[in-house]
């Protein structure tokens, strides 16, 4: 990702892993909001408004709260892929985030397809 660090800017978001032709998205935008170590949000072709927000775990706890939003028009099947896709990249930043980074090389849209299907039947992604 790469990110202008001011209101307007540019960003291109590039995936990591292919779909089932073998093509990774890029998708370009800019960002609509942007407080570093905070808040970045932007508007990206193919994603609609993507936003990230921070903030302190709760007392005791620890941490740090990541609030997630992704606004975008289009129809089902649009909205589901994406709900699909971002669940499974979530997925991956928790496996990061506890020290065990994903091997993209080896990445399958196995684990997409099955949390696609959860959610075209209204049960979300839990396992």
């Amino acid at each position: 990702m790469c990110i202008r660090d001011r209101e307007g800017g540019a960003i291109t978001l590039r995936w990591q892993n292919t779909d089932a032709q073998g093509h990774a998205t890029v998708a370009p935008g800019r960002v609509t909001a942007w407080q570093p170590k905070k808040l970045v949000e932007y508007t990206v072709d193919i994603h609609g408004r993507v936003r990230f927000e921070l903030e302190p775990g709760p007392l005791g706890v620890g941490g740090t709260l990541l609030h997630f939003t992704n606004e975008l028009s289009g129809p089902e099947d649009v909205r589901l892929d994406c709900l699909a896709g971002w669940h499974h990249h979530f997925e991956y930043l928790l496996q990061a985030l506890g020290g065990r980074p994903a091997d993209w090389s080896q990445w399958t849209m196995d684990r997409w397809r099955e949390l696609r299907e959860r959610y075209a039947r209204g049960g979300g992604g839990e396992r």
